[in-house]
């Protein structure tokens, strides 16, 4: 299950992991109270909507996950420990508890491999024809993870390798005074994420991710302030990187 939007300027390729928190009628809530599901255990709050507003400014397709990260993690390969997860953040989830192969391997092909499949089929179609698209994918994170320390960056762009790109766009961001996370809240090197790498840095593709914390999403303005705000740094960073490229 996924959502593609589709957008005239296919120099850019928006992408939101965690854009649901739906969870199948199958899976019965995978045994959690109605509240849990509307926590960031289960998605990301605000993403879908500031991914949705980024690609409408930008005329960007963006294809979205359309069922809940609990469920199966479309950011996590299929090793990763936390694909399905039996505990997210201390809450334990009873429907993922002693998942067995069978029953990975169908939330893998059924709700994983398709949102997947799309973006690679798009991006064949983009390579078929020549162009080598930006890769933006959209996350965002709660103000405090766990018993760890506040995380003061209200926003973050995350990058593995040539930090050149990364850095000109948090200098942009940060030039009304912002505080912006470098690699933060996680570390690009360590947690990009399966998406990211398996679609962006394994074609060789330019690319970026950016999270931004969830208090800064609690209202539609705050969602349409920092979509503005993101388009317009990624128009002017990415644009002028093409220009002189």
């Amino acid at each position: 299950m996924f959502r593609f939007h589709p957008g005239s300027n296919l120099h850019w390729l928006v992408l939101c992991d965690h854009a649901s928190n739906h969870v199948p009628a199958e899976y019965h809530g995978l045994g959690l109270q109605p509240f849990e599901l509307t926590r960031h255990i289960a998605w990301d709050i605000g993403a879908a909507e500031v991914a949705r507003r980024i690609a409408k400014g930008l005329r960007a397709p963006l294809i979205e996950q359309g069922v809940s990260r609990l469920v199966i993690d479309a950011n996590r390969a299929w090793d990763d420990p936390t694909l399905i997860p039996p505990v997210s953040d201390g809450t334990p989830v009873p429907g993922n508890q002693a998942i067995d192969e069978a029953e990975k391997r169908r939330r893998w092909q059924r709700w994983h491999q398709p949102y997947h499949r799309r973006i690679e089929r798009h991006l064949n179609q983009m390579h078929a024809v020549g162009i080598a698209p930006f890769v933006l994918s959209i996350h965002s994170f709660t103000p405090q993870l766990g018993g760890d320390e506040p995380r003061p960056w209200p926003i973050g762009v995350l990058w593995r390798h040539d930090a050149t790109l990364a850095h000109a766009l948090v200098r942009h961001l940060a030039g009304d005074g912002t505080h912006v996370g470098d690699n933060k809240p996680y570390d690009g090197h360590l947690a990009m994420g399966h998406t990211v790498d398996f679609h962006a840095i394994g074609r060789a593709l330019p690319y970026t991710m950016i999270e931004m914390r969830q208090d800064q999403l609690a209202t539609p303005a705050g969602r349409r302030r920092w979509a503005l705000k993101i388009g317009s740094a990624l128009e002017a960073v990415v644009g002028h990187f093409r220009r002189i490229r």
